[in-house]
């Protein structure tokens, strides 16, 4: 959610009558406007706002048939300002159309905004609930929809009267729901009054009256942030918690963004609130993922998405009338106490062009025919061999490259996009905005690639999924170059298609 109190992006004030409903006034401005945004760097099979910004994902979920994201959205400016939720559905999570705004701050517990928060299906209905904030307090408020596009709203369900008394009312946001043993319960992000940040956990039997079961999490670890966003997915007889960190302290080639995210694995114990970790990694390693969020698919799968970008940084498409993106949902599943990620698996409906290359030396560099483009899906096994460097440079042209490689003495896979040729500028407390690095071995001397690119996203899935790597990359170049430095490598299985999809989210446009 990352609440802030500068409101000054209200600079449509003037476009529409004072008179008219919020709802109604953001559906007419996003009328206007959406087919006026620069399409240089739009995305295809990626959900973005139509105008506007767009940060976290909220109300994740599968719901009266179909699958809904709504998202933190504010339609009147490419700049963060006085939240909405946007609303998309789809049917196959690769495709998304855009409905109405579902949430807008018209009511005097939300005027200053409709946090983020989550959905939830019950007996046929589809209930929100959201942070709603004003006069700088923090409350949970619910919404209900018969019909999942147009919703009414019921009102603060979780107040100050069920706020503990050592935390925050400035900061206690971003609720998730999900359903247990007959029972529903909620997580919220909040802050203890010693300045650590609480996860807490309340339980309730009828989504209106809710009870405070307990904290599930406080570590001190957070500095002046609090865990945003909390998320929750049960893998047989193992809890994951998910969670969004504000300011935690880099560890190596952990935590280098200004706010990263973690899965703890672990048992939640739905009496006492208290969440057992046993394992913990973070989610994503790359520049652009946060706010990451789980639902349940009607098939079992557990599935992800994410805001695919990050704060404090420049947003190269925000002088285009647009700003944000959220990543392509990711089916994830528990294998030796980790959790592994992939892209969802009706992405292959839209591969084409499929091409195959038989396995073959690196030494320098090497270009194989038909790979190459800025719409794909690409995999390949790397063996290091003795090189100091090996991988792949994508984007290629212009003098501009971006490149993810393996190196051997760090035991690091490497994402650098200090050559793309757009510079973004590094939030205060990172070290840069450039160079990203995740831990992992090669098995048997053996590294697996998969590497998914829409237009500007570039996501990458390491070995099994125990890695993975996003970050956003502005260059115009389709090129695409193997290479090692420092020794011979080899490459197999390479397997590329091109990614089509007849419309993408650009319906306004």
């Amino acid at each position: 959610m990352k609440k802030r109190t500068d409101h000054s992006s209200r600079s449509s004030e003037g476009l529409f009558p004072r008179f008219s409903k919020p709802l109604e006034r953001a559906e007419n401005y996003i009328s206007l406007r959406a087919g006026m945004v620069e399409r240089t760097f739009r995305h295809t099979y990626h959900a973005m706002p139509p105008v506007g910004w767009m940060n976290d994902p909220n109300g994740s979920c599968f719901a009266l048939g179909k699958y809904h994201v709504f998202y933190q959205f504010h339609p009147y400016a490419a700049v963060w300002g006085p939240m909405h939720w946007g609303h998309f559905v789809s049917d196959d999570l690769v495709v998304w159309e855009r409905l109405p705004v579902a949430l807008a701050p018209d009511m005097p517990y939300d005027r200053d905004g409709c946090f983020s928060g989550s959905a939830i299906e019950k007996d046929g209905v589809m209930y929100l609930m959201y942070t709603a904030v004003a006069d700088g307090k923090q409350l949970q408020a619910l919404a209900r929809s018969e019909d999942g596009v147009h919703f009414e709203k019921l009102g603060i369900v979780i107040g100050e009267e069920d706020t503990p008394r050592d935390c925050t009312q400035a900061d206690f946001r971003d609720p998730y729901l999900f359903e247990r043993e007959g029972k529903y319960y909620c997580l919220i992000g909040s802050k203890n009054v010693d300045g650590d940040a609480n996860v807490l956990l309340y339980t309730s039997g009828d989504l209106l009256k809710w009870k405070l079961v307990g904290k599930a999490w406080k570590d001190g670890r957070t500095g002046s942030g609090i865990y945003e966003c909390p998320s929750y997915a049960a893998f047989g007889e193992t809890d994951a918690l998910f969670l969004s960190p504000q300011y935690m302290k880099t560890d190596g080639v952990e935590h280098e963004n200004i706010f990263c995210n973690l899965y703890m694995l672990g048992k939640l114990d739905l009496k006492c609130g208290a969440f057992c970790r046993t394992f913990e990694s973070e989610i994503d390693g790359g520049f652009d993922f946060y706010a990451a969020q789980t639902l349940h698919a009607p098939d079992g799968r557990t599935l992800m998405t994410a805001w695919m970008q990050m704060w404090d940084r420049g947003f190269p498409t925000a002088a285009h009338g647009w700003a944000g993106a959220l990543i392509l949902p990711r089916e994830l599943t528990l294998k030796e106490g980790r959790v592994l990620q992939a892209p969802v698996r009706e992405i292959e409906r839209y591969r084409t062009e499929k091409r195959l290359y038989p396995a073959c030396d690196v030494d320098g560099e090497l270009k194989l025919e038909g790979v190459e483009g800025d719409k794909i899906d690409l995999a390949f096994d790397l063996e290091p061999g003795e090189s100091a460097r090996a991988g792949i440079k994508l984007f290629v042209g212009g003098g501009q490259e971006t490149c993810i490689y393996f190196d051997r003495a760090r035991r690091q896979v490497l994402f650098d996009r200090s050559r793309m040729g757009t510079l973004i500028k590094a939030a205060p407390s990172e070290q840069d905005a450039s160079l990203r690095r995740v831990r992992i071995e090669p098995k048997e001397g053996r590294l697996h690639f998969r590497i998914l690119l829409d237009v500007t996203s570039c996501e990458v899935f390491l070995g099994e999924g125990e890695r993975t790597l996003t970050g956003n990359i502005y260059s115009p170049g389709k090129g695409i170059v193997f290479f090692s430095e420092g020794g011979r490598a080899r490459i197999l299985n390479v397997e590329k298609y091109d990614i089509t999809v007849p419309q993408g989210t650009d319906k306004d446009a």
